[in-house]
């Protein structure tokens, strides 16, 4: 059985610089044929980043982060769905999830930004 994990600690950012938010599946499998939602848990709209049928699809992701997420699609052969948030923001700061679903199953983690 497969499992989305994050990162066991809250993830630090600084305001202006760039940050990772960790997810991966274990044991690794590629994830590049699965849809990969990322979401702030805290806020109603809460799109932050969609991927899916092998593109992003951000026309609905929060405006606030418009241009500033990126998944590397190289490390998703890799099961490695980390998001690289560029340009932190102070509204940024709050609990994120990454959800991943493929057709036999789906598993999400949470990540605490501070």
């Amino acid at each position: 059985q497969y499992k989305v994990v994050g990162p066991t600690d809250p993830v630090f950012a600084v305001a202006g610089e760039d940050v990772i938010l960790p997810c991966s599946v274990k044991p690794s499998i590629s994830v590049v044929d699965m849809r990969v939602e990322w979401f702030r848990l805290d806020l109603r709209d809460s799109l932050v980043h969609l991927y899916d049928d092998h593109v992003d699809k951000n026309t609905h992701q929060i405006h606030s982060y418009r241009g500033r997420t990126k998944l590397n699609h190289q490390e998703l052969q890799r099961g490695i769905a980390s998001l690289k948030l560029s340009s932190v923001r102070v509204s940024d700061e709050g609990r994120y999830k990454c959800f991943i679903q493929s057709k036999s199953w789906s598993d999400d983690t949470t990540v605490d930004v501070n």
